[in-house]
């Protein structure tokens, strides 16, 4: 029994995966035939790869009676499904045409990119929050703000290549369809602020559970997130006082999520199985 409900939430995920992947693909091949940008089909697949994908999350929860952000894997899928949701907020109001296609292509590196890493969907302690409502709230709001900061990553990029359109006088292709280099300026600045904002409310919501059981955070992992918030409070603090503006702004919005990924695997390996309590009244089993 449950290694069916294992196969159907893996393979959830990877169909999921794969219509983002084929929303990407249509997507840049029409735009390189100059053909009309498919708006509504973008958005008609990713809608079926939230779905679908949203299905394995339930699949995988059930399975292990938490939120499934026990490990690598997980964290990259939860990603990726927070990115499409907030392309479906974002997207229809700042109308932002293309960045569903931006999107598409990010959600299928994390969803599909994950599956092709095994070992990266390690097992683990069912209920391994150990029901603890603080640290399962303080995990999915963290792994949400990633989210955020990921759609910041791909407005920055959006508008590193539409002031590259604008230097090189290109007006038709791909960029008639990006906005103004100041809408995109200004929805990153919005963006980065709401990201920042979510993390901190993590945070303390976190802070709550270690005050209580210190010796249940390795001090490494800690340290990390600490790091990344801060580097985002810093840009946000800078753009504030206009010091970091613009290109600077984006690239560093680019780096710090580049950064932000790359820290999942060494966070991961450093918690161990050590973090789940004790107490915990679920008996261990595997995720996979």
């Amino acid at each position: 029994m449950l290694d069916a409900i294992a196969m159907t939430d893996r393979t959830a995920f990877g169909i999921g995966a794969l219509v983002y992947l084929a929303a990407f693909v249509i997507g840049c091949v029409l735009l390189i035939l100059k053909k009309p940008y498919p708006r509504a089909l973008m958005f008609a697949l990713l809608t079926g790869g939230f779905l679908i994908q949203t299905l394995g999350l339930n699949l995988r929860g059930a399975d292990i009676k938490a939120c499934p952000l026990g490990n690598i894997f997980e964290i990259a899928q939860f990603i990726a499904w927070s990115l499409v949701l907030l392309y479906f907020i974002i997207g229809p109001v700042f109308r932002l045409r293309l960045l569903g296609l931006f999107t598409a292509g990010l959600s299928t590196l994390l969803a599909g990119g994950s599956m092709l890493v095994p070992a990266w969907d390690r097992p683990y302690p069912a209920g391994i929050f150990g029901g603890n409502p603080w640290i399962e709230l303080h995990a999915a709001l963290a792994i949400f703000s990633y989210g955020v900061f990921a759609i910041v990553a791909l407005v920055s990029a959006m508008f590193l290549i539409q002031q590259h359109g604008l230097k090189k006088k290109q007006f038709g292709g791909v960029y008639q369809y990006l906005p103004s280099i100041q809408q995109l300026d200004l929805i990153a600045k919005r963006l980065m602020i709401t990201g920042v904002t979510v993390l901190t409310a993590a945070l303390i919501f976190g802070a709550v559970f270690w005050v209580n059981n210190p010796d249940l955070v390795p001090l490494f992992k800690l340290g990390v997130t600490c790091f990344i918030w801060i580097g985002y409070l810093i840009v946000v603090v800078l753009r504030l006082q206009k010091k970091l503006v613009t290109k600077r702004h984006a690239i560093a919005a680019i780096v710090l999520f580049v950064l932000a990924i790359a820290s999942l695997w060494p966070v991961q390996s450093a918690r161990g199985l050590d973090e789940v309590p004790k107490n915990s009244p679920i008996p261990a089993k595997s995720s996979k």
